[in-house]
């Protein structure tokens, strides 16, 4: 184990870990990061925003999540005022500990101490079985023809055939405000197999807006995976639904294995419950990010949850060595 307090652990490094190692940093504060491995990174959500059509200067970034992480590193480790106060953990942190000083955070790479935390690693989303396998969504997915955030996605259903995936009341609202908001030429729900879980107040609004819903399983995803041109969807009872674009709404997973190891409070969904500053059940355990409970799930969000908690990490730290009065 290393000799070294470090002043904070940043567990993640999408968004919220990246924003939350340069404030850190920027604060003079040494700073601990778990980036996670290749093959870890590859579960994270970031990893897969290719495009962001929502955010000014973002437009023709490819995989702005990534870049920005490459960059703001690059920048730090380049940087003589304070490279020496970053160290960086090419692998996740697999267990935590509180301890009387600190959090003791154990990886591959060994075990480290820090006097607080801020975990950003985020959510993923669920994706829908096809004859059972993932597989044939991530061709449409990867080039922005399946998509998962009506907040970030929506407008590309402009002029488009739209199919929402998912049974549950959300997936109704989903179809319901995107319909709304671009008058698609035709909305559908696949509930691929389930059965839909509207209430009246959905029910009577997809009979108004005559979105059609089709409880049969899905068979297969049609069109050209190589170009990639999404045509629409067979089913298992034999029907075809037209669609250029695609929206699943089937929930999240919440990777807040680490909070559930110290007992911090979560949602029924997994996520973090927090203070407005991020801080969790656990004194001196923050959450940033897609996994803090009621919070947008965008870049800029995270950004904003990031400083915030490094912030108000960094207050608590300088008040700690004042003279007493």
């Amino acid at each position: 184990m290393s000799n070294e307090i470090y002043d904070i652990a940043v567990i993640g490094a999408g968004a919220a870990g990246t924003m939350s190692t340069l404030r850190a940093v920027l604060n003079n504060l040494k700073t601990i990061v778990f980036e996670g491995s290749g093959k870890e990174k590859k579960k994270a959500r970031a990893t897969w925003v290719s495009e962001v059509e929502n955010m000014p200067f973002h437009f023709d970034v490819k995989k702005p999540i990534t870049f920005a992480h490459k960059n703001t590193f690059s920048w730090i480790e380049n940087n003589e005022l304070y490279q020496d106060k970053l160290t960086r953990v090419k692998a996740a942190a697999n267990n935590i500990k509180k301890t009387d000083q600190g959090f003791l955070i154990t990886s591959k790479k060994g075990e480290f101490l820090a006097k607080y935390v801020v975990l950003c690693t985020g959510i993923m989303d669920k994706q829908p079985l096809i004859n059972g396998e993932m597989d044939p969504v991530f061709p449409y997915a990867n080039k922005n023809k399946i998509l998962y955030c009506l907040r970030c996605d929506g407008h590309l259903s402009k002029e488009k055939d739209t199919v929402v995936i998912g049974s549950n009341n959300g997936a109704c609202w989903q179809a319901i405000m995107l319909f709304e908001r671009y008058n698609n030429p035709s909305m559908t729900i696949l509930t691929n197999g389930e059965t839909l879980q509207s209430t009246p107040e959905t029910q009577k609004l997809l009979e108004h807006y005559d979105i059609k819903v089709n409880e049969s399983p899905i068979l297969s995803i049609d069109g050209d995976e190589k170009t990639p041109l999404l045509e629409g969807f067979t089913l298992k009872d034999g029907s075809k639904v037209a669609a250029q674009l695609a929206l699943v709404g089937l929930g999240q997973i919440a990777y807040n294995d680490l909070a559930l190891h110290l007992g911090a409070e979560v949602q029924a969904n997994g996520n973090v419950l927090c203070s407005e500053k991020g801080e969790s059940s656990v004194d001196g355990f923050y959450v940033a990010g897609d996994l803090r409970a009621n919070k947008k799930n965008q870049i800029y969000t995270s950004w904003d949850m990031a400083v915030d908690s490094v912030d108000h990490i960094d207050a608590k730290i300088r008040t700690s060595k004042r003279p007493a009065s």
